[in-house]
């Protein structure tokens, strides 16, 4: 997804087959067929950085405010990766909670960052814990964001504030790989054949690649669960489930409204500019 300075303009309404156009078809080409590329030159470069537990974390946060900065001002960068780094240490603190180790977040511009679990979840309740932790800490922290933004009157907090809210909203698309699919499959893994049509409508709407990216994995973890979907690792307790649906639409809720709150917001204060 894109992130702008201020507040993003309204997205075209245009079919997407007209907004592809030759660029879109060969950034989507390369990224499907060069993956194992990318991943091998990233874990060279992790290789490079190994001496240090944070160092590939540390350079790869500051090449990633230096590419947004370089569109789109320092500050924008510097918050915008903050928040993003307040959401992947969510998903450690609770991976720990969890006796799962995990490893130090790893920046990529325009994709985000991630962290890699070292060993795999016992059962869908617990990948969904470890899951819940990142939306909600990046939740927080744009509520922490929104309430100096109202302090001091920043247009550019109040952006920054809608660009947490925005990315927590979409990672809660129940769907996996996002964050909300894995918190769903507690609920059920069912819930993800709503979320996949959701991934094509937005496609629809707005096309960009890395969105047709997490569509495809979106599918093919939809059709793993399918081949498998009397494993136990599904077998999750009743009232377990409860808990965790309710915590989902609440968090999906609260990030909606604020959303809309601090979009509306930012584009009152933009003719100030």
């Amino acid at each position: 997804m894109k992130e702008l300075l201020d507040t993003p303009p309204l997205p075209s309404h245009k079919p997407w087959y007209k907004r592809f156009g030759l660029g879109g078809a060969v950034t989507v080409l390369l990224a499907i067929l060069k993956w194992k590329t990318i991943l091998s030159f990233l874990q060279g470069i992790f290789f490079l950085f190994k001496f240090s537990k944070f160092g590939l974390t540390t350079v790869s946060m500051f090449a990633m405010i230096g590419v947004y900065a370089w569109f789109y001002g320092i500050w924008w960068a510097v918050g915008f990766v903050s928040l993003i780094t307040v959401h992947e240490y969510g998903h450690m603190y609770a991976a720990k909670r969890q006796n799962i180790p995990v490893t130090a977040p790893v920046f990529i511009p325009f994709l985000g960052a991630l962290i890699g679990i070292k060993e795999p979840p016992k059962d869908a309740a617990t990948e969904s814990i470890i899951a819940y932790g990142g939306p909600l800490f990046g939740f927080l922290a744009a509520g922490v964001v929104h309430t100096a933004a109202y302090v001091v009157q920043s247009t550019l907090l109040f952006s920054l504030a809608f660009t947490g809210y925005l990315l927590t909203l979409f990672n809660l698309i129940p769907a996996s790989p996002l964050d909300g699919g894995r918190i769903a499959s507690a609920v059920s893994p069912y819930i993800w054949f709503l979320g996949i049509p959701l991934i094509g409508f937005l496609i629809w709407f707005s096309f960009s690649p890395i969105l047709v990216l997490v569509l495809l994995a979106a599918i093919h973890r939809a059709w793993e669960f399918w081949k498998h979907r009397n494993d136990s690792y599904y077998d999750i307790d009743p009232g377990f489930r409860l808990k965790i649906g309710i915590a989902y639409l609440a968090l999906l809720l609260a990030s909606g409204v604020l959303t809309y709150e601090t979009h509306l917001i930012a584009e009152a204060l933009r003719p100030r500019l």
